[in-house]
C-alpha cells in the first residue's frame, strides 16, 4: 500500500525529470547565462556584482537594504559590473467605505521604476514593478500612521523579490531582452 507521502514525491520527481527533460534550468546558483562558457560569472555572481544606488527618502533606504540582501548579503560590491538606479512613487487611498464616504480600509500602492546600466554608462534594462498591500483604519491615528507604515514595509521586501527576479532573467539571457524604453518615474 502507498502512502500518500511516497506517492507524492514519486509525483513531484517525476515533474521534476519531465521538466529537465524540455529544457527547463533553475535560475539561481550555478547556472551559466545561455551562450556562455562554463567559465563565465554565474547568475549569483552577476547579482553580486551590481552596485544598488541610493534610493531617496525613508521608503527607498528600506528598499536599497532588502535589495542590497537579496542580490548580495556581504554588501556593496567592491567592483560593479552594472549599477542599479530606482525611483518610487507611493499611493494610498481608500479601498472600503462606509455610508458617511470614509475610509475603514487602505491599499497602499508602491512602483519602483527601475534602470540597470553597464559599467560604460549605458542602459541596459528598463523596467517597472509595483506592488498593492493593504492596511484597516481605525479611528485612532497612530495605530493607522503604524499600519500604513508596516504596508509600505511589505511593499519594499516584494518589490525586491520582483526586481531581483527580473535582473536574474536578464542575466540568465541578455540577449533575449527588449530594447530599453523610455520608463520614468511620474
Amino acid at each position: 500500500m502507498w502512502s500518500r507521502r511516497a506517492a507524492l514525491g514519486i509525483l513531484l520527481g517525476g515533474v521534476a525529470l519531465g521538466a529537465a527533460g524540455c529544457g527547463w534550468k533553475p535560475l539561481y546558483g550555478t547556472r551559466y547565462p545561455t551562450g556562455q562558457a562554463s567559465g563565465a560569472p554565474g547568475i549569483d555572481k552577476q547579482l553580486a556584482a551590481v552596485r544598488i544606488e541610493p534610493i531617496a527618502n525613508r521608503l527607498g533606504q528600506q528598499l536599497h537594504n532588502q535589495l542590497r540582501d537579496g542580490l548580495n548579503p556581504l554588501g556593496q560590491p567592491a567592483s560593479s559590473t552594472h549599477r542599479l538606479y530606482v525611483t518610487l512613487s507611493v499611493r494610498t487611498y481608500g479601498a472600503l467605505t462606509r455610508t458617511d464616504l470614509s475610509a475603514t480600509r487602505r491599499n497602499v500602492e508602491v512602483t519602483a521604476f527601475y534602470k540597470l546600466v553597464d559599467s560604460s554608462g549605458k542602459p541596459v534594462l528598463e523596467d517597472s514593478s509595483q506592488t498593492i498591500t493593504g492596511y484597516d483604519e481605525f479611528d485612532d491615528p497612530l495605530n493607522d500612521i503604524s499600519a500604513n507604515e508596516s504596508a509600505q514595509e511589505r511593499s519594499t521586501i516584494q518589490l525586491a523579490e520582483l526586481i531581483k527576479v527580473r535582473l536574474a532573467a536578464y542575466f540568465a539571457n541578455p540577449q533575449m531582452q527588449p530594447a530599453p524604453t523610455a520608463a520614468s518615474a511620474p
